[in-house]
């Protein structure tokens, strides 16, 4: 490339890059304009557009500016839509990470009771339920340990449940009225 040339350019884009930088300001923000325009002046200088007579350089200007503001306009829309939906499902997986903690707390916490409930059940009962519940042993086998018919295993196992579901449906109706 000539000297000529090269002044040319650098006089171009003296004369004009100011103007666009002011029109781009008009549609994007201030942080993309001078990458969009000099964006634009780069492709003019491959083209070789700058050699045009000033009116017509002036209109493929604006155009080209025009059309590169509408691009960023485009891909900051679509990083937004990435971003909104990224943010979107973060929130959704926050929620289920909360509704599983939530789940999970309520588990032990019901579980902590249940063994609390365990606890006040009398002492051969207590013993018997949880050789039975805890210990998986069948009536037969707990019968054989504590020296009892099976029929009193079972007897003392019903009497057991029936004192848990007893406690559990106030447990589970009172803390539906809380929830």
């Amino acid at each position: 490339m000539s000297n000529n040339t090269i002044d040319r350019y650098r006089n171009v884009y003296e004369e004009y890059a100011p103007q666009m930088i002011r029109f781009a300001e008009k549609f994007v923000s201030h942080f993309y304009v001078e990458d969009i325009v000099h964006d634009v002046f780069l492709k003019l200088w491959d083209k070789q557009v700058f050699l045009l007579p000033d009116n017509e350089l002036r209109r493929v200007l604006y155009v080209a500016v025009k059309n590169a503001c509408i691009d960023q306009l485009r891909k900051l829309n679509q990083e937004q839509e990435y971003i909104d939906k990224r943010a979107l499902q973060l929130k959704l997986d926050e929620l289920d990470f909360f509704e599983a903690s939530d789940e999970l707390f309520m588990r032990k916490e019901l579980h902590r009771i249940l063994l609390q409930q365990i606890n006040e059940l009398p002492e051969r009962s207590r013993d018997i339920f949880k050789m039975s519940y805890l210990e998986g042993l069948k009536a037969a086998e707990i019968a054989e340990q504590l020296n009892l018919s099976t029929r009193t295993v079972e007897n003392q196992l019903y009497r057991a449940l029936l004192f848990l579901r007893k406690k559990s449906t106030r447990l589970f109706l009172y803390l539906f009225t809380i929830i």
